[in-house]
């Protein structure tokens, strides 16, 4: 790790601090920070500390406006995170000390690149992460560390081994064990796990070995709280009956085109029609993630713009923008949409004698809000199809830093 990718980590963490305890700017940052998923990370925990136990408390209506909506691994991961200092502000520490880490990954995985550091400082201070992971503090920073883990391993040659004391792993198999880890957290990795086991196999025996360590991880990981914490799918399952946020969905449902089992057939359609494109070796394992995260994120009924900052990162591992006008594009598309989030979730404007800027935006959730927030994903996407008709570097040739 280089001394430039030490010091934007560095200043990464601290602009993170800086706007998680903004001391005499407290009230002008907060304004536009929503904390709303913060609250359910952390009362959840203080609940396991109490000896309580959350899922149940959830599932008999006694908690309040809070909800325990996530799986037992996230769940001890923020326990023992406010088993050290009692305050919400030590989760949203804990999401600034992954984003830090993701600035180094992003230095080692892209180490070949010509997107190292334009995408190292779009991270550190690009308004998609500061607004999507920090003044909307997520959970998707640890997903995001994960998924970087698992595509450095991936450029890996296949037996390579990673020596940890006595113990001996190959790369192939802590990607599976990463990936495990990642479905653990929010299940983003079943959504590619066929195509990636099959990468990582070299013939039947591997596959059914893999495919087991997987399960297993995640069959570990769900032990804790069961069958209380059982409750979460029947939450999620309701929430997929409307769609809201800001999902494609909603616009579907708005001209009354919306099935909820018809969106289950058209992401298994999109999801097969991805691994025949890999099977015939039409896209590599890097576009498979990528797209598989893509589809399997948009065609969620309840998706919202934190989900679609994580499709657009993923895009962005697999094209080429380091040239000045694509950076600028990305730049400005990216200040656009965390200004249309920002705004269409504010009433307090008017309070300094100023039109509502959301007649601009539109209010959070509206059919004009959705369209103006997918202006990014469509131009990277629009980027990604663009090098990919023409032949240029997509995938592993531009994380290897291979030009066409």
């Amino acid at each position: 790790m280089n001394n430039k990718t030490l010091l934007l980590a560095l200043l990464g963490f601290l602009i993170r601090l800086f706007l998680i305890f903004p001391g005499p700017l407290e009230s002008k940052v907060e304004f536009f920070a929503n904390k709303a998923d913060l609250r359910n990370y952390y009362w959840p925990a203080q609940a396991v500390l109490k000896g309580e136990n959350p899922y149940v408390l959830w599932a008999m209506g006694q908690s309040g406006e809070f909800r325990s909506d996530m799986a037992p691994l996230e769940l001890v991961v923020y326990v023992a995170t406010v088993a050290i200092w009692n305050d919400a502000r030590a989760i949203q520490v804990l999401f600034a000390v992954f984003d830090a880490m993701n600035i180094g990954l992003l230095g080692v995985l892209l180490r070949n690149s010509p997107l190292r550091l334009p995408f190292q400082v779009f991270y550190a201070f690009g308004p998609l992460t500061l607004y999507n992971f920090v003044l909307v503090p997520a959970d998707k920073t640890i997903l995001l560390t994960l998924t970087f883990a698992i595509f450095y391993l991936l450029l890996k040659p296949r037996d390579d081994v990673f020596r940890f004391k006595k113990l001996r792993l190959s790369s192939r198999t802590l990607v599976i064990f990463l990936a495990a880890i990642l479905a653990s957290f929010k299940w983003l990795s079943v959504f590619y796990l066929l195509p990636l086991l099959l990468f990582v196999s070299r013939d039947w025996r591997d596959l059914i070995k893999y495919g087991a360590l997987f399960g297993v991880v995640v069959g570990l990981s769900h032990l804790p709280w069961i069958p209380d914490w059982l409750y979460v799918y029947t939450f999620r399952s309701g929430r997929v009956a409307t769609p809201f946020h800001t999902a494609p969905a909603v616009l579907l449902n708005a001209i009354g085109l919306f099935d909820k089992n018809l969106l289950l057939v058209v992401l298994a359609l999109s999801l097969l029609l991805i691994y025949a494109l890999f099977w015939f070796k039409r896209i590599d394992i890097f576009e498979t993630i990528a797209l598989s995260v893509m589809v399997g994120v948009l065609w969620t009924p309840d998706m919202d713009p934190v989900h679609l900052a994580i499709v657009v990162l993923h895009l962005l591992l697999i094209i080429n923008w380091a040239r000045v006008g694509r950076m600028a594009t990305v730049w400005l598309s990216s200040g656009w949409v965390a200004f249309v989030y920002a705004v269409s979730t504010r009433s307090g404007f008017t309070r300094y004698g100023i039109p509502d800027p959301r007649l601009i935006t539109g209010v959070y959730g509206s059919n004009q809000m959705i369209v103006l927030s997918y202006v990014l994903f469509v131009a990277v996407f629009a980027l990604y199809v663009f090098d990919k008709r023409r032949g240029s570097a997509v995938g592993r040739e531009i994380l290897n830093g291979e030009t066409i």
